[in-house]
Order: structure tokens, then C-alpha cells, then sequence
């Protein structure tokens, strides 16, 4: 499971019951782990998928507490510019903001943009919206 759809598809075959979703997608994380390894990307995309439950259901510290190493594992595991590693960084940036923690969502904010930069167009509509935020969060 690593898609939005996929994700989407397991909330609602639980009637939205989030809670639930999140206890499923913690078991699919154990048994990915003792199946695949915890730098199988499919266990990495799975945590992944967890990340954005606890975030959907407003539980913003667990979901950073699972984003955070997951950020890292995907980097090392990943790279930098990975689709899946980009898409962490952003969730991270809006729970750290979702938080309170501006400087902590600008920072994550400004990592992304540098990834992005290295693979779009200085005037890519993604880039501009990015200086954008940054520039918000900082003020």
C-alpha cells in the first residue's frame, strides 16, 4: 500500500474510523518489517501511510513522531529527491505547522525547495508556491 487511493481505500472500508486504520497500518508496518526489512520501500511507504492517518485524525505528535524517522530512513534509504521522501518532508512541514512550530515547518520547507531545485525550473509554479510559504512562515 503506498498510494493516496490505497490509503483513501483502507479509511473507508473502515467507515472513516481513522483509529482503527491507524492500528491496521501499524500491524501492516510490523509485519512488512519482519517480512521485507525496515528499508523495504514498501514498509517505508506503509509508514508512510501511517503518518498521514495520525495526521488526518489530528494525533500531530504521533504522526511527527513517525515522520521524523522515517524522513531519515528515506533519505539514507531513498535519497533526497525521492517522490516518497519529498512527500514526507511536506507532510512534516504542515504537522510541524499544524503544531504551532513555524520555524520547524519553514526549515523542512526550505530542505524541500532545495531538493526541488536541483530537479525543477527556478520559475516552476512548485518552486514560486514553495518561496511563498517560506516567506509566510518566516514574517
Amino acid at each position: 500500500m503506498s498510494s493516496v487511493q490505497e490509503l483513501q481505500d483502507l479509511v473507508a472500508a473502515h467507515g472513516g474510523d481513522l483509529g482503527r486504520a491507524a492500528r491496521e497500518l501499524r500491524a501492516l508496518v510490523k509485519a512488512h518489517t519482519d517480512r521485507d526489512g525496515a528499508d523495504h520501500p514498501h514498509t517505508l511507504a506503509v509508514r508512510l501511510n501511517l503518518a498521514r492517518v495520525l495526521g488526518t485524525a489530528l494525533k500531530l505528535t504521533k504522526a511527527i513522531a513517525v515522520c521524523e524517522p522515517l524522513l531519515r530512513d528515506q533519505v539514507r534509504v531513498l535519497g533526497p529527491d525521492h517522490a516518497d521522501t519529498l512527500e514526507t518532508r511536506q507532510l512534516l512541514a504542515n504537522l510541524r505547522y499544524r503544531t504551532g512550530d513555524t520555524e520547524g515547518a519553514a526549515g523542512e520547507l526550505e530542505q524541500l525547495l532545495a531538493a526541488l531545485s536541483r530537479t525543477l525550473m527556478p520559475t516552476h509554479d512548485r518552486i514560486t508556491e514553495l518561496k511563498r510559504e517560506i516567506a509566510f512562515l518566516k514574517r
